[in-house]
């Protein structure tokens, strides 16, 4: 599978690519893990917003960060992970993360990168950055695990 390369210059465009994202996963046999990844304030909960929009939940998304988790239903359920407070990876069984990873679910998990060695190698992965010479609100969007022809419809 191949990096698939979107640009953002405003909060709707990631709203939209997020939405786009999760739209082509409906189509998937879950569970499915996306790992969400970018600075603070990069927009990482707009994205979970358009994402959630995506799989067709009617609820406000927010982010999870005092919870660690919040589940919503839709077209396909979606466990919403917001790791960042986690400071030691057996705080993951506490809450019992592995049972979300075979739940019959979508699995969006913001700051994946903080808990690498429990993830799924499947795992699809997007990587939010700025490049503050395209623009203030320019961001790219990288996105590996899905191919060019997920994207075609």
């Amino acid at each position: 599978m191949s990096k698939v390369i979107f640009e953002s210059f405003c909060d709707k465009d990631t709203f939209d690519i997020a939405f786009k994202i999760a739209n082509n996963l409906k189509a998937r046999s879950t569970p499915v893990a996306v790992c969400l990844d970018g600075d603070l304030g990069v927009g990482k909960t707009v994205f979970a917003k358009g994402f959630g929009a995506g799989l067709n939940i009617k609820k406000d998304i927010v982010s999870p960060t005092f919870n660690i988790v919040k589940t919503y239903e839709g077209e396909k359920r979606l466990h919403h992970f917001d790791v960042y407070r986690i400071s030691d990876i057996a705080e993951l069984d506490e809450i019992g993360f592995d049972e979300f990873l075979f739940d019959d679910a979508v699995i969006l998990i913001e700051w994946s990168n903080l808990i690498k060695e429990a993830l799924p190698k499947d795992a699809i992965k997007v990587v939010i950055s700025k490049d503050p010479e395209k623009g203030f609100d320019y961001r790219q969007i990288a996105v590996e695990g899905m191919d060019d022809e997920d994207f075609r419809n």
